[in-house]
């Protein structure tokens, strides 16, 4: 009777006893998972544990005063501390200006493209009769000018406390029934008072170092046809210096304005902006830090007046982006020409399905089909499974997230004798929604490759045009 009464008694805490343990094992597995989560960078926690560490939005800042209406100025045109500054050129000032304007056309505001350069600008404003205390309005022809753009980027440089841009500029001013005044106003000179702030000026060096590091996003103002670095026909299968600078993201400033040519309210151009990104999903943080391109100064790649090409140009990006309440914004001045300009700097440009297989047509080795192409390194930064599946003839796999580290053994195990100054590499993904083709690049771009080629339609443009894919083991 006893035993048959306390055996199920034994069994039951044995089975107890089998559960605490299950129990505690799995707290130590969880607590050990966490644990290594917590030791992983962040990137390697995203891909981990999908959705780990998903930053806060940004919230809306409190947008600065930065442009002044053609009323406002009217009723201050009479006020010492107000002072006009006309961009345009100096003939287009001669003709007419607003009143007691003074002239700061492109040809005398300096190149500042280095901190020497820098040093020398409150000479230039002191001599204008500015002490950089007054309120300084910077006009244009109209809203979208480069060159009022441009002086305010410049008086922000060198530490102005308050500078603004009329809305409208000289036309606007015009359009409501206000005089112009011909002539010269001079103030006599001055000491500029104000200490320089060069954290608004990104040189050469400062976006060699910067691009792909985390918090620093370039944008290139030039427009996207520009970004992408069109090649003609005959080119194809040479290196071009054309593209973009690597990491660098195309935006279209035209959204920043309303038909009519005149400003959006920055509450507009803060939400346009926070769309951008290197795909929808993958909006940028608008807490980073932004280094914003076009052209450059002196370059002639523009035609035509600056009023029809302006919207893509450096200056107008930087003050567009302060005026939606980005608060950390520099300009690189010297832009494309600068960097393209410099042989020894990387360059990214976008090659379509059609000039890939002229190239991949071009370098076949006969006798291997599937060989790696014997003049550029091509790289497929998909899965290695996806590759087995369908991949584009001759394309080595590396995916993305070891494509930094083990490029080099990838290189030296099928390109051995390639010039990393003169051979391009070429990566490419699923399709423009696939960001790994730009983090590659930029990797590549890092790791020594002067000329680097996305090919930016990926397999979803090499299957429209009926590119054939091959699979592997």
């Amino acid at each position: 009777m006893t035993g048959r009464s306390t055996a199920p008694q034994i069994r039951s805490r044995h089975v107890a006893a089998q559960i605490q343990g299950q129990r505690a094992y799995a707290l130590l597995l969880v607590t050990a998972f966490v644990l290594t989560l917590a030791l992983l960078p962040s990137p390697a926690l995203a891909q981990a544990w999908p959705g780990w560490g998903t930053r806060e939005p940004v919230p809306e800042p409190d947008y600065p005063e930065v442009t002044v209406t053609a009323d406002w100025l009217a009723g201050r045109l009479d006020t010492r501390n107000v002072v006009v500054i006309d961009a345009r050129p100096a003939a287009s000032y001669l003709a007419g200006h607003v009143r007691g304007a003074v002239s700061f056309p492109p040809e005398l505001a300096p190149d500042i493209e280095s901190l020497p350069e820098l040093a020398r600008l409150p000479d230039v404003l002191g001599g204008l009769g500015l002490s950089g205390r007054e309120w300084l309005v910077c006009c244009g022809d109209a809203s979208y000018s480069r060159e009022a753009a441009r002086a305010f980027w410049l008086l922000e440089t060198a530490g102005a406390s308050r500078v603004v841009m009329l809305d409208g500029g000289v036309a606007g001013w015009r359009a409501e029934g206000r005089e112009l005044t011909s002539g010269d106003a001079r103030r006599p000179q001055v000491t500029w008072t104000r200490e320089s702030n060069s954290e608004l000026l990104a040189t050469r060096e400062y976006v060699r170092r910067s691009f792909g590091e985390p918090g620093v996003e370039l944008i290139d103002a030039r427009g996207i046809a520009a970004w992408r670095g069109h090649v003609e026909r005959d080119d194809w299968g040479t290196v071009v210096r054309v593209g973009h600078i690597p990491h660098a993201l195309p935006f279209d400033f035209t959204a920043f304005f309303a038909p009519d040519g005149t400003f959006l309210a920055p509450s507009e151009t803060w939400s346009s902006f926070a769309k951008l990104g290197p795909r929808p999903a993958n909006p940028v943080d608008l807490a980073d830090e932004f280094v914003v391109y076009g052209w450059g100064s002196g370059s002639s790649a523009h035609a035509g007046r600056w009023e029809e090409d302006a919207w893509g140009d450096g200056p107008l990006g930087y003050f567009l982006l302060r005026r939606a309440g980005i608060a950390r914004v520099r300009l690189y001045p010297g832009g494309w020409r600068d960097w393209s300009g410099d042989p020894y700097l990387p360059i990214v440009r976008t090659v379509t399905a059609e000039e890939l297989m002229h190239r991949l047509r071009k370098s076949r080795r006969w006798l291997r089909p599937n060989a790696p192409p014997a003049d550029f390194a091509f790289f497929d930064v998909r899965h290695p499974a996806d590759h087995g599946n369908g991949h584009i003839r001759g394309s080595v796999t590396l995916r993305s997230d070891y494509f930094a580290d083990s490029l080099d053994v990838r290189i030296d195990r099928h390109w051995p004798d390639i010039d990393r100054a003169t051979a391009p590499v070429v990566t490419y993904c699923y399709g423009e929604h696939c960001i790994r083709s730009r983090a590659t690049s930029t990797a590549a771009a890092r790791d020594g490759f002067v000329y680097v080629e996305r090919f930016y339609g990926g397999l979803d443009e090499w299957r429209s045009l009926g590119g054939e894919l091959v699979k592997s083991e």
